[in-house]
C-alpha cells in the first residue's frame, strides 16, 4: 500500500526519540500560528477523553479516512488504512475496562498550513479490571485540516516497557 509523501514527511520531521525525552519540534518545522496551534489541542484533548470513556465512534470522528494517508504505529507495530486501524482500535478499547490518559509538555509545529504535527509527553493506564498497565512516553500525533477539522493522519507512540 503507498503512504502519502505528506505523512512521510511529518513523520521524518516529528522523529521517533527516546520515550523518556522530552518532546522537541523539528528546526525546520515552524511553530504553529495561534489559531492552529489551539484547534489541534483542542483535537488533542477530545482524542484524550475519547480514550477515557472509551469510546470508538469519538475516536473514529478525530482520523481521516483516507487509506494512502492514515498511518498509526503502536508498539512497532506499523497499521496502514482506516479498516486495520480501527479493528485494532476497537479491541484495545473493548478489552479495557478502565483507561486514563494524561498530556502534557504539547508542541505543535505547522511545516505547511493545513498540516500540523503535534509531539506530547503521554501517560496512558490501562487496566482490564484484573491488572493494569502503565505507560509512559512520546506520543506524535500528524494532522490534516479538512474544513473546520483537524484530523489524524499519523499517530506513533514510543514508551519505554515496563520490566
Amino acid at each position: 500500500m503507498r503512504i502519502a509523501p505528506a505523512v512521510l514527511v511529518a513523520l521524518a520531521l516529528a522523529g521517533c526519540g527516546h520515550a523518556a525525552a522530552r518532546p522537541t519540534t523539528a528546526k525546520s518545522a515552524e511553530t504553529a500560528p495561534d489559531n492552529t496551534a489551539a484547534a489541534v489541542r483542542g483535537a488533542i484533548e477530545q482524542w484524550r477523553q475519547a480514550y477515557e470513556v472509551r469510546s470508538v465512534e469519538t475516536l473514529a470522528k478525530l482520523y481521516a479516512r483516507d487509506d494512502a494517508e492514515l498511518v498509526v504505529v503502536l508498539e512497532g507495530v506499523p497499521m496502514i488504512g482506516w479498516a486495520s486501524i480501527y479493528a485494532d482500535l476497537a479491541d484495545r478499547i473493548n478489552r479495557a475496562k478502565e483507561i486514563h490518559v494524561r498530556i502534557k509538555n504539547v508542541e505543535v509545529a505547522a511545516p505547511v498550513p493545513g498540516m500540523a504535527i503535534a509531539i506530547a509527553t503521554m501517560t496512558r493506564e490501562v487496566s482490564d479490571g484484573i491488572t493494569a498497565r502503565t505507560e509512559n512516553g512520546t506520543v506524535t500525533l500528524v494532522f490534516r485540516q479538512l474544513d473546520k477539522d483537524w484530523l489524524i493522519i499519523a499517530e506513533h507512540y514510543s514508551y519505554k516497557r515496563q520490566q
